[in-house]
């Protein structure tokens, strides 16, 4: 142990979310960056879900029927469609959305997280599914699939595709997502950082700023002002 060494401040940082959300790929990716930079902290990640299609389908939708659903025709997609893969670009995130032919349900990807959260530290694992469904067009709804993405982050492949076969932690995700909208959270992704929450997609100083206000938070002898009112926030679906 080195003793000369800073001691670092350990900090959980809950991250409420869905793998079929841009914005969240985005916005975590760039969260994570930003705080993976700070010396003087230790951050311990907590995946809460929101699922944006709450209703259960096992085999998803097409995305072309997905896109007119929400946006009426797929002219007006198309148009969100290439803005969030130029915004996602200036993020330094990959979309191709051109590779996705269906939007799963997102069930079997949280009750993974969740499954995967009592194992030790999944971050990596939310990570590879955002890129296996945003920049591969993977079907993450598929547990074969999932427990392949598992395997390739050091977990039990035969276990995680036995886990994913049955209905384990499906009324944890289901609690997980009333208890987020209980909370007033309606859009993602949303972090929540020593009772501090933040939406949407930002640039490191605001991410910096977060975390500052909250280590002062987190020691009462230090007086604080965090302010949200000068948080800009994007589109949090698609």
């Amino acid at each position: 142990m080195n003793m000369l060494a800073p001691s670092r401040q350990r900090m959980s940082v809950e991250i409420v979310f869905d793998f079929v959300c841009p914005w969240c790929c985005m916005g975590i990716q760039r969260l994570i960056r930003v705080f993976g930079q700070r010396q003087d902290i230790e951050i311990f990640y907590t995946w809460r879900p929101f699922l944006l299609n709450p209703t259960p389908q096992n085999k998803g939708m097409a995305f072309n029927d997905y896109l007119e659903a929400r946006h009426g025709t797929r002219e007006r997609a198309d148009r969100l469609l290439r803005l969030i893969e130029i915004q996602a670009h200036e993020f330094d995130c990959v979309i191709h959305f051109d590779r996705i032919r269906n939007v799963p349900s997102t069930m079997n990807a949280h009750r993974l997280v969740e499954w995967a959260s009592a194992r030790g530290d999944c971050t990596a694992l939310v990570l590879s599914i955002f890129e296996a469904f945003f920049q591969n067009g993977d079907d993450i709804g598929n547990p074969g699939v999932l427990a392949d993405i598992a395997a390739q982050q050091g977990f039990d492949h035969d276990l995680a595709l036995h886990f994913l076969s049955g209905q384990t932690l499906m009324g944890t995700v289901t609690a997980g997502q009333i208890q987020a909208q209980k909370a007033g959270i309606n859009g993602v992704p949303s972090f929540i950082v020593e009772g501090l929450a933040l939406t949407g997609v930002h640039d490191a100083p605001v991410l910096d700023k977060l975390m500052d206000t909250a280590l002062q938070i987190s020691d009462p002898k230090e007086d604080f002002r965090f302010d949200s009112a000068r948080m800009s926030l994007l589109p949090q679906r698609v």
